[in-house]
């Protein structure tokens, strides 16, 4: 509590000094005329001293507590009146969010389910084909003859 009386006399101090000082100035300041210094230091003052309550209540317990129960009463709001109007939409035989999220959900996880087989299709032809081609080109290496060697002509034969 003291504190909070400190703090109030050191704002009293200030404001009583800034006005002595302005009426000892004579008022002489124009729009376009920077503040004296005891203004500035005043504002400065008055200024953190606000900051400082408002952190200090905004982290208060009593406020966090407040805020909480708030978030939770909205949340709980929310979850009500979407229950709400499922049944609305059911008792009136009509299609509610809900319905169409899981049949969403149903629809990505059979994507998903597809994509995946797909994925693992496209890989064994990969390897299918990659052996294929390593077959046909051991083939063609056992089949080739060395140029120097001539091949029988089968009309030689006859």
């Amino acid at each position: 509590m003291t504190e909070v009386f400190d703090q109030s006399k050191r704002l009293l101090e200030l404001w009583a000094d800034m006005a002595t000082k302005m009426a000892s100035a004579g008022l002489a300041a124009g729009p376009d005329t920077p503040p004296p210094d005891a203004a500035r230091k005043m504002r400065a003052a008055f200024l953190q001293a606000l900051s400082q309550q408002a952190d200090q209540f905004l982290r208060s317990p009593q406020f966090l507590e407040f805020i909480k129960l708030s978030l939770d009463s909205s949340i709980q709001t929310r979850e009500q009146l979407n229950d709400f109007f499922t049944r609305l939409h059911h008792e009136v035989q009509g299609v509610a969010r809900q319905d169409i999220d899981h049949v969403l959900a149903g629809i990505h996880q059979a994507e998903n389910r597809i994509m995946d087989r797909l994925e693992e299709i496209t890989r064994r032809l990969e390897d299918l084909s990659r052996r294929v081609n390593a077959m046909e080109d051991h083939a063609e290496n056992e089949g080739e003859k060395p140029a120097t060697q001539k091949r029988p002509n089968a009309s030689r034969g006859k």
